[in-house]
């Protein structure tokens, strides 16, 4: 998938990209990443455009759908597979409220572990539809397999886990889970937010039926820009909670042509889209998955996990706490 398998970084070449490196060693990017200079000069230029009158809609839409292949390209994706959001939390609610819910049907998930807007969906569900949460304790900071899987059964329709957790921090192994959910025929809802963009991601590899992710963090982009993920045979049997014209299939008619009672929606996940985009933000995150494509995920995973091993080694040796001890397999890049 990627066109650079290298083991290591060329930092030299990077850290021009990246101008707040000459000052500080940054670290925050589970917060909040930096943009590169490329992601800047090709959001100039579109600015520059808009500010002179000049609306190309017909190409902004041309790479919003460039985008979409390219981010789809990124995770062991099809095109088809991939809605463009604002977020990932607006990812989580769309799914969550495409689901059939009947009043007894349960969300599997780890709370402790959990961001707030992987939480909060889901007990609006339970208040409006009689979901129940079945809430999976944390193992020492880490999300449990086997008790995640133990909480699995004919009733579960979504069993939700980041892949790599906001605190502490830890990779979870996610494989026998998938297979847990597809056996009993779950949705497995993917969190991806600390890992896309740093950890290699394929999601045939993990056997997820959905992800999500926003472009802030390790995919060097802008706030109120994200992905969702969904597998095309969940896609095509999900019914949106809102619809828009991009959300439907108008075939060749023009965007002012009017609409009958007949409503054909898209096929796969661009179904889940409403309204128009963030054109900027696209216009970035187009540029940094790019970049990233060029070094290769698993370049970056080996570099990032090898750095936060060697700190966390380091703190232990100095005496200091360190969130799940000695550096492992758990180990991510917070």
């Amino acid at each position: 998938m990627m066109s650079m398998t290298s083991h290591f970084l060329p930092l030299d070449v990077l850290r021009r990209e990246f101008p707040a490196t000459k000052s500080a060693i940054y670290m925050d990017v589970a917060n909040q990443g930096l943009i590169s200079r490329t992601t800047r000069t090709s959001m100039d230029q579109h600015l520059d455009n808009r500010l002179n009158g000049l609306n190309d809609e017909e190409g902004m839409m041309q790479l919003v759908e460039q985008t979409r292949s390219r981010f789809a390209q990124f995770i062991g994706a099809e095109k088809d597979e991939i809605a463009v959001t604002k977020n990932a939390s607006e990812g989580i609610n769309i799914i969550g409220n495409a689901i059939p819910w009947k009043p007894g049907d349960n969300v599997v998930l780890c709370r402790q572990l959990e961001h707030a807007n992987n939480i909060l969906p889901w007990l609006q569900l339970r208040d409006k539809h009689g979901v129940e949460l079945r809430i999976v304790e944390s193992d020492n900071g880490a999300i449990p397999c086997d008790a995640t899987i133990d909480q699995i059964d004919s009733r579960t329709r979504i069993v939700t886990v980041s892949t790599v957790t906001m605190v502490p921090g830890f990779k979870t192994v996610m494989e026998p889970i998938a297979e847990a959910c597809k056996r009993l025929g779950a949705f497995l809802l993917a969190d991806a937010s600390q890992s896309v963009g740093i950890l290699h991601t394929d999601v045939k590899l993990l056997g997820v039926d959905g992800l999500v992710a926003s472009s802030y963090k390790g995919l060097m982009g802008l706030y109120g820009l994200g992905f969702l993920y969904c597998r095309r045979e969940w896609a095509d049997r999900l019914s949106p909670a809102y619809l828009a014209r991009f959300s439907v299939d108008l075939g060749d008619a023009p965007e002012s042509a009017p609409i009958f009672d007949s409503v054909k929606l898209r096929a796969g996940a661009p179904r889940f889209e409403i309204g128009h985009f963030n054109f900027p933000g696209v216009i970035a995150v187009h540029a940094s998955i790019g970049q990233l494509m060029e070094i290769g995920t698993p370049a970056i995973e080996q570099s990032v996990t090898s750095v936060a091993r060697r700190l966390a080694s380091g703190l232990l040796d100095l005496g200091l706490p360190v969130c799940g001890g000695t550096p492992g397999d758990h180990t991510g890049s917070i």
